[in-house]
């Protein structure tokens, strides 16, 4: 049977990117559209993968048990396979890959944040109790649907950084601040998604390492460019 929430979550997807993006992207090359598609279908299939092999590594062999997509993707592993298909076509069309990355970055996000906020046609928002918010179905309490504010944070994101973009931040600040951007929103979110037990999730984890990490590359990019500022020129 057809999941119809999922398959309208795609539509919508498709929809507001294709709205927005000539407003929210840097073009980088001809075929971008196309090329980041193919990245995002990549990215889906290398993170279902690894889902599989961590949670139930016998499933690897079961077709039926991969095609399951809501039973679980891996989002950082999917990340890393897609952004690694975008550098390699941008290499093969000579095209700058932070720029073709960064070109990308805006409209992903919009894109994200889209597929987080229609978890509402999806089967329900998780969130904590609130005054404010959704009556879910079988609660007797109200609840804050974390996936609509997670696309909420991505969208603003997605507009700053394409304000930023415009203002001449460089390609490579772009990358950075958009993987610190969705890992600190998933960071955040993830303390009130449910979980089994007070330990973090593996999501929880990784998206907190990705920030680290993230936050310091941004600082090593912040002192190389000082440097670089107070660096005499030769002659």
């Amino acid at each position: 049977m057809a999941d119809v929430g999922l398959l309208a979550t795609l539509a919508l997807i498709v929809i507001v990117v294709t709205f927005v993006r000539p407003w929210l992207a840097v073009a980088a090359g001809g075929g971008i559209t196309d090329t980041a598609m193919g990245a995002a279908l990549i990215g889906l299939a290398a993170g279902r993968m690894a889902a599989v092999a961590l949670d139930d590594p016998g499933a690897l062999t079961q077709l039926s048990d991969l095609l399951i997509i809501r039973s679980g993707v891996e989002f950082w592993p999917g990340v890393l396979v897609g952004v690694a298909w975008l550098v390699a076509r941008a290499r093969r069309e000579h095209v700058g890959s932070w720029d073709r990355l960064a070109a990308l970055v805006p409209a992903g996000l919009v894109a994200w944040g889209v597929y987080e906020a229609t978890c509402l046609v999806r089967g329900g928002c998780p969130g904590p109790v609130s005054g404010v918010g959704l009556h879910p179905d079988g609660l007797s309490n109200r609840v804050l649907p974390i996936g609509v504010v997670v696309g909420s944070f991505a969208v603003v994101g997605a507009v700053l950084l394409s304000v930023m973009q415009r203002r001449g931040l460089s390609s490579r600040r772009v990358v950075v601040a958009g993987v610190v951007a969705v890992a600190v929103i998933r960071s955040i979110a993830s303390v009130w998604l449910p979980r089994i037990g007070d330990r973090l999730t593996r999501q929880h984890r990784t998206s907190l390492i990705v920030a680290g990490l993230g936050f310091v590359a941004l600082a090593g990019e912040l002192v190389g460019s000082k440097r670089a500022h107070h660096e005499p020129s030769a002659g």
